[in-house]
């Protein structure tokens, strides 16, 4: 009997399960406090605070653009609402969604509920 037809089709499931299960509960615990620079889209960092799953930040783009948001990161889901705020020139405001990638990488959708509904995708890394 040639047990590599059995052995390794069966490591690499299990290899597969651990690192799923290792990437939720990654994404479980991650605490998205901290800094994080985004890729060309946002060229500002946002600055998170997070309490329990309840999520806290901004993105101060100077006098263009400054927004706040408010929302949640439950077991690596992310949504949540962002409006700007008055110190800069812009005011809009919408809806973010998102997931948790990585201890150190979150994707991020800002939906412009005054723009018709268009939204920018954001890469950010700590």
């Amino acid at each position: 009997m040639d047990f590599r037809k059995f052995y390794i089709p069966t490591v690499i499931a299990g290899l597969a399960i651990l690192t799923s299960a290792n990437q939720a509960l990654a994404q479980a615990r991650t605490d998205l406090t901290g800094t994080w620079v985004c890729d060309q889209n946002a060229p500002n960092p946002f600055y998170i605070r997070q309490v329990d799953s309840e999520l806290w930040g901004i993105q101060d783009g100077g006098f263009t653009f400054t927004n706040a948001f408010h929302g949640t990161n439950l077991g690596g889901s992310i949504s949540g609402t962002w409006a700007d705020v008055p110190k800069a020139v812009f005011r809009q405001y919408g809806t973010v969604s998102g997931k948790v990638d990585s201890y150190n990488q979150i994707t991020l959708y800002f939906t412009f509920a005054n723009a018709g509904g268009q939204v920018t995708k954001f890469t950010c890394n700590r």
